[in-house]
């Protein structure tokens, strides 16, 4: 497609092409899930700059009474219960073509992905700036977050590669299935908090916790989620809403589905069991309001804007948080702070009603951003990219072959990404963190990133000729 600056999203046409056995559910799951997430970090956010060094902190923090409501606004696992299900069908379809698991999962990583580069090549740039220019005290705080989301892209990646384990199953195998992976992440958890393994072992859970609600997406697409009886679903909703109250009275879990400062530990980074129990929660839920949700998203007032939304979903994932730092930074710049303390745990806390005034200006301010940057780079969510997209020369490797590599270098990508996540590109490129007792270094997991990204690559994608695999 040809690029053309600032040019408008296409969501009246997109919604108009709608096919007829579109699952609208699972694209407003999808949907729903973004705007939580761009809406939640921006009123979430507090900094406050003693000596003009930021500080950072969490409104749920200040105001623990709130950490509550994240059991109903922590709707991230409906990303994975859509990608699931969109995943299932995809290699169904491209399976039933003839299609290998190579090709595929370059598919999939393919367009994933195309954004990720470009924004890491721009963040990349404008960090080795900073951290020329400014004072480390200064920078880092801000800059360690401009990848803090990047996790969803190793977790997604690395989940979407056991799509073709996810088959059709009877109601007693849907069962049997989810209590298995709830099972391995409850052992996970046990390993990390009661036999004293090192903490490094709760990163098995960036893919075990998030299978979880990507399986239950995959039951949806082959209808066996649909097929529960609803008290079945009923019962799943309250007992894991039940669950996850007795895990969290009686153990080591925040009640927070989102990570706390100072907390030690997070329900999100590692991911828990009580994470993984809301997974089934949440997609019960959507299950029990299947039929309303459908009729409702057959409108076509609200289905547009569904369209619209997903058409710039990972442009405004990933660049909705460099500009809520951006206008965080402009304001103090201009000395128009909203008025925040240090509460007695050293993290910020709003201060009075101007805070809330405030955060009316800061709010508008921070969306206007955020349409510009989106309505400016979401057509290069679109197009091809330079190398990335270009086919290859030379002939297809054996199936076998291809697997087998299309799978190592989506595990790489996955943890590369999942390290960008951790390291943030504060210092970069020199500067190494530890975390969870790992060495991280920004610089070297981009390296291993691109490396990765190139085998999937050669394992899955087009070649210039029609030469046959190699035997």
């Amino acid at each position: 497609m040809s690029v053309r600056v600032f040019a408008a999203v296409p969501t009246a046409r997109a919604a108009a092409e709608t096919p007829p056995d579109r699952d609208r559910v699972v694209d407003g799951a999808r949907a729903a899930a973004l705007l939580v997430v761009v809406a939640g970090h921006v009123v979430m956010a507090v900094v406050v700059w003693p000596g003009g060094v930021p500080v950072l902190g969490n409104v749920l923090a200040a105001y623990p009474w709130t950490q509550a409501l994240t059991w109903l606004l922590q709707i991230m696992p409906l990303f994975f219960f859509a990608g699931g299900a969109a995943n299932a069908l995809s290699y169904e379809r491209h399976h039933a073509r003839g299609g290998d698991y190579a090709s595929w999962l370059w598919g999939r990583g393919r367009r994933l992905l195309r954004p990720a580069w470009i924004y890491l090549a721009l963040m990349a740039v404008i960090a080795t700036v900073v951290t020329l220019l400014a004072p480390a005290e200064t920078a880092e705080p801000l800059m360690m977050l401009t990848t803090q989301l990047l996790w969803f892209l190793g977790a997604y990646l690395l989940v979407t590669a056991l799509a073709p384990l996810f088959r059709r199953t009877s109601l007693v195998g849907g069962v049997l299935g989810l209590l298995l992976l709830l099972g391995l992440v409850a052992l996970v958890d046990l390993a990390r908090f009661a036999l004293g393994l090192p903490e490094a072992v709760a990163l098995l859970n960036f893919v075990l916790a998030w299978a979880v609600p990507a399986y239950l997406g995959a039951l949806r697409s082959h209808g066996t989620l649909g097929a529960y009886p609803w008290p079945v679903m009923v019962a799943a909703v309250a007992l894991g809403f039940a669950a996850n109250a007795v895990l969290i009275r009686f153990g080591p879990y925040p009640v927070s589905m989102v990570g706390m400062p100072g907390e030690p530990v997070s329900n999100m980074a590692p991911p828990t069991i009580v994470l993984a129990i809301h997974s089934v929660v949440l997609a019960a839920l959507v299950t029990l309001l299947d039929a309303p949700l459908r009729r409702l998203l057959e409108r076509p007032r609200i289905w547009r804007p569904v369209t619209g939304v997903n058409l710039v979903a990972m442009t405004l994932y990933l660049w909705h948080l460099p500009v809520l730092i951006a206008v965080a930074t402009t304001a103090h710049a201009l000395g128009l702070d909203r008025p925040v303390t240090i509460g007695s745990d050293g993290y910020p806390v709003p201060d009075g009603w101007g805070y809330l005034l405030g955060s009316v200006v800061f709010i508008a301010a921070y969306g206007v951003g955020v349409w510009a940057v989106v309505r400016l780079l979401w057509p290069l969510e679109h197009a091809p990219l330079v190398w990335w997209d270009a086919p290859l020369r030379g002939r297809r490797p054996s199936p076998r072959t291809a697997a087998v590599v299309a799978a190592v270098a989506t595990f790489g990508i996955g943890a590369s990404t999942l390290v960008i996540s951790a390291t943030g590109l504060g210092g970069f490129p020199t500067r190494t963190i530890e975390y969870t007792g790992l060495p991280l270094n920004a610089a070297a997991a981009i390296a291993v990133m691109l490396a990765a990204g190139a085998a999937l690559r050669w394992a899955g994608g087009e070649r210039r000729t029609d030469a046959p695999a190699a035997p």
